[in-house]
């Protein structure tokens, strides 16, 4: 035995206030390593500083070696002892570290191993930190926070203590002090980088290599002569298995130095033969064509940042997970991963995008630790053959990318000095994003990738057209300070974009009856903490029954995102692949395939069909259909699944209430290979129906014999033709200032006549006035919609404080929330880019309309660019019938809301119902016209234009 795990039961000592020094330790409590201590203590902040020890028993075997202690790491900076002498210290929670221990531990006897770890993060009490905040500044003896890598420790949670293994090893005279691989899958051949801990003329250094099947591929043995300390061997093996997805083909090198005394010294590595490579824009693993088919992992966990428990297996259950999703890439998101991890990566033949974890100020320092790390992570994680990816930069964080040319100049040569240090792998210099805070771009890099966020299925077009503009590789992509060197090659990736489904709440539960610590991270609409409350104080348990039905349903709409996400990415052959964000909820953030303990969502059995190697893709144009009408729909396919069985045709079903109502078949002209291809245009006419119908259209792929290689489902709505126009035509006022809403149009062309406002039964108006509201206080109707914030005139005092906020910008001006805390524009809660917002509407009031709630893709055209503040929800709950939330049920806002005012009645929304025409546009349209909202006051309701009287509802 060489090595002896230091790994299990360790005590441990917090020490907040700096109390203690090595000899004053008192007894501590039971603490596992490796593992952080956030997630085994129920104080897990605020601890900042803490003591570990165990007795540690030297083998009397080790007589004759050097003794060496080693810590795969330690976050953040760690101080050791050995029996109460210091040994040395480690700044960087990321890297690892060893000491020579020879001249203090003797062989056959015991010790206590005692290390004081301190980790200014742990300070930190609420997520996401703030820039500002003083934790980030403060070193304690060290670097700055703010200038060490410590990737999303602010975001999340912190990660304190000895999270890696340790290890105790004896080693011989004759000993190993490194030992590189590098596979050569061109030259079927291993490339072999030893180096002895000394010189040791008279060692043998035998190597074996064994392939999968466990069997001995290749062996040499080298004669140590003279001062010889190092060296390099090639072997050649024939025929390689490579390594690659799905077909995780892992080698193993044996390595055994004897001394001239007879000591033995081994180590052993393992590997795969794959190569990665990008060509005419392609990406290309082990010479073939490769669609990265991606999602992002924070690396985040019920208990904490790292996990406890059997890692090596629940890894690996994550991977296999992965696999079952359709995914064949795993982004680790600004973290080292666990050893583990990568282990595990390797077994299921998942690739790996690696990155280096972001600081937050650049400076001499950040840069020169930025480098140590990125060289720590190639030295030790290099190995990997999944591992294909490294990143430098992620969002430009931490540097200033657009103002300082010094922050580019350290990213270009950071970049070509990782690409000499590790030429098998891809570097990404900065991943970048649309910013306005920190505008970002890229200078050199292998892959050309990009991160946005867009609310579907509001911001449909929008994504669509950003995809296409992406597709044609735009210099929007590169820095405008002409120091960018593009090649005009680089394969495209959008690497982030996602929606949110929120989970089950009472399934993430860690022992019952326990709330999780993480329900209290998050700020504004992010914070999880009181959702029950919410959900229950904003009225939704009159749209839905309790919150495990709504956030089903969230979910159901979040796979809807993702599903026309990667359609129109996957569309375009000339991008080569997507990371979703994220693999699994990140605590607050709600946006993962996986809820935060890798419970599977609702969608779960269908992500293999937007991310299997082939995707069947479907423009139906609009989800909201009339009876009766024909249905079109333009097909396109993906395939990445390589020259296969040929397909034969498509076979369709329509299923409405889970019912087929209509089916077919049509053939495949071409199937492409390694790209896309249109597939056709499916005509289907749609059945007759007497209420809003939900359907179903399903298309499968099949084969010559009648397999199915893929299939794929998309919902829609049909809704009764009777519908297109009045039952019961209305005299109606129409005040349009601009006419650019067409509202005489739309009104005319559902059969009502026109009036003055004195004979009018109704007006309806996109800016309200004195005179309209004068108009409702006499006893008349009013129907407001809403296409600006100036919609209603400021001087217009109404019974109800309604104030109109546009979705995606909040000011002072209009009065609503700016997350900034500045006087200036900024992004509004609802706007559902990064966090989604969802709309819903009180289904028991619009018998034909679609009865789905958050509202789906068949509303896409009337939902709404404003919403209307002023909004109690219990208090207005009788007289708003469709309104809005953030996140985790924040910021409620109306949509659609009825009120007394005088002896009339107004009606204000922000659904967009002129001049969109579709059939839910009519449906709503009508039925605000026809007074179906009214609302009940003291026994009193409002319709067509008359006060009525009424024992109630």
């Amino acid at each position: 035995m060489t090595a002896l795990s230091l790994d299990g039961a360790w005590e441990f000592i917090p020490d907040p206030g700096g109390a203690y020094r090595v000899e004053t330790l008192p007894p501590g409590v039971p603490i596992v390593v490796p593992g952080s201590w956030e997630a085994q203590r129920p104080e897990r902040t605020g601890i900042v500083r803490a003591w570990y020890r165990r007795r540690v028993a030297v083998p009397a075997s080790w007589a004759d070696d050097t003794i060496v202690l080693r810590f795969g790491a330690v976050m953040h900076r760690a101080e050791v002892w050995l029996d109460g002498t210091r040994i040395g210290e480690h700044e960087g929670g990321f890297t690892p570290f060893v000491f020579d221990v020879t001249k203090l531990a003797r062989p056959g006897s015991e010790y206590d191993l005692v290390v004081r770890v301190v980790n200014p993060l742990n300070a930190l009490r609420e997520y996401p930190a703030l820039p500002t905040d003083p934790v980030l500044s403060a070193g304690m003896g060290g670097t700055p926070m703010s200038e060490v890598p410590h990737g999303k420790q602010t975001w999340y949670s912190s990660l304190s203590g000895i999270w890696q293994s340790v290890e105790l090893e004896g080693l011989p005279d004759a000993a190993l002090e490194a030992l590189r691989v590098v596979p050569d899958l061109d030259e079927q051949a291993l490339a072999v980088h030893w180096k002895l801990r000394r010189p040791c003329p008279g060692a043998t250094l035998d190597l074996r290599v064994i392939d999968p099947a466990g069997d001995e591929a290749a062996r040499r043995t080298i004669a140590i002569q003279n001062a010889r300390q190092h060296g390099r061997e090639q072997i050649f093996i024939r025929p390689v298995q490579p390594w690659g997805v799905g077909s995780p083909n892992l080698y193993r090198l044996e390595a055994q130095v004897t001394g001239p005394s007879g000591s033995k010294h081994e180590r052993s590595v393992r590997l795969g033969f794959r190569r990665i490579e990008t060509r005419g824009g392609r990406l290309l693993l082990n010479g073939a064509p490769l669609l990265l088919r991606g999602a992002l992992d924070q690396d985040c966990y019920p208990e904490g940042l790292s996990p406890t428990g059997d890692r090596r297996a629940f890894y690996g259950e994550q991977f296999m997970l992965a696999r079952e999703m359709g995914l064949n890439l795993i982004r680790c998101h600004l973290k080292v991963p666990d050893p583990a991890y990568l282990d595990a990566a390797d077994e299921a033949g998942v690739l790996l995008w690696c990155e280096l974890p972001n600081w937050s100020r650049f400076s001499p320092r950040a840069a020169a630790l930025g480098r140590a790390t990125l060289k720590a992570m190639v030295e030790t994680m290099g190995r990997h053959p999944s591992i294909v990816v490294w990143t430098i930069i992620n969002e430009g964080w931490g540097i200033r990318m657009n103002d300082e040319p010094r922050d580019r100049s350290w990213l270009l040569q950071t970049y070509d000095w990782l690409k000499a240090l590790d030429p098998t792998r891809l570097v990404v210099d900065n991943s970048s994003c649309e910013s306005a805070e920190n505008p970002n771009f890229h200078l050199a890099t292998d892959i050309a990738d990009f991160h946005q966020y867009f609310s579907m299925p509001d911001q449909a077009i929008g994504w669509r057209n950003l995809v296409a503009d992406f597709a044609r590789r735009p210099a929007w992509l590169w820095s405008p300070h002409a120091d960018a060197r593009p090649r005009g090659d680089e394969p495209l990736v959008m690497s982030e974009f996602g929606n949110w489904g929120l989970p089950d709440i009472s399934g993430l539960e860690i022992d019952k009856g326990v709330t999780p610590w993480w329900l209290g991270t998050g700020r504004e609409f992010t914070q999880p903490a009181g959702a029950l409350e919410r959900f229950r104080d904003f009225a939704l348990d009159r749209i839905w029954s309790g919150w495990t039905e709504m956030a089903a349903a969230t979910q159901a709409r979040q796979f809807e995102a993702l599903q026309y996400q990667v359609g129109e990415l996957r569309r375009h052959s000339e991008l080569s692949g997507y990371v979703i964000t994220e693999f699994t909820d990140a605590y607050w953030e709600a946006n993962g395939l996986l809820d935060l303990g890798r419970r599977r969502k609702t969608f779960h059995d269908r992500l293999r069909e937007i991310n299997g190697p082939e995707m069947l893709i479907a423009d139906l144009g609009r989800r909201d259909v009339w009876g009766g009408d024909r249905l079109g729909a333009d097909l396109a396919i993906s395939s990445f699944a390589g020259p296969s069985e040929r397909p034969a045709s498509l076979a369709w079903a329509l299923r409405l209430d889970g019912e087929v109502a209509a089916s077919g078949r049509q053939p495949v002209e071409t199937w492409p290979v390694d790209g896309a291809a249109p597939a056709g245009r499916l005509e289907i006419n749609l059945p007759v129906v007497e209420r809003a119908a939900q359907a179903e259209l399903e298309i499968r792929a099949l084969a010559v014999s009648g397999r199915v290689r893929t299939r794929g489902a998309w919902s829609l709505a049909i809704l009764p033709a009777r519908r297109r126009k009045t039952a019961a035509p209305l005299r109606i006022a129409v005040e349009d200032p601009l006419g650019i809403c067409g509202l005489k149009h739309r009104l005319r062309k559902l059969g009502h006549e026109f009036a003055s406002l004195d004979d009018a039964d109704l007006l309806v108006t996109t800016e309200l006035t004195i005179a309209g509201r004068n108009h409702a206080d006499s006893g008349g109707r009013v129907l407001v919609l809403v296409r600006s914030r100036s919609a209603i005139a400021a001087e217009v005092e109404l019974e109800r404080p309604i104030v109109i906020h546009p979705r995606r910008l909040a000011d002072r001006a209009t009065g609503a929330l700016n997350p900034s805390g500045g006087d200036t524009d900024a992004p509004s809660p609802w706007g559902g880019d990064w966090v989604s917002a969802y709309s819903w509407l009180d289904i028991s009031r619009h018998p034909d309309l679609p009865a789905i709630n958050p509202l789906d893709w068949a509303y896409q055209e009337v939902i709404p660019d404003h919403v209307l503040g002023g909004y109690e929800p219990r208090p207005h709950a009788a007289e708003v019938s469709a309104g809005m939330f953030v996140g985790w049920v924040h910021a409620p806002a109306a949509l659609l809301w009825t009120f007394r005012q005088g002896r009339g009645s107004i009606t204000v929304t922000t659904f967009k119902l002129a001049p969109e025409d579709g059939p839910v546009a009519t449906v709503l349209l009508e039925d605000l016209i026809q007074g179906r909202l009214a609302p009940i006051h003291g026994g009193e309701i409002f319709r067509s234009g008359r006060l009525l009287q009424t024992e109630g509802r």
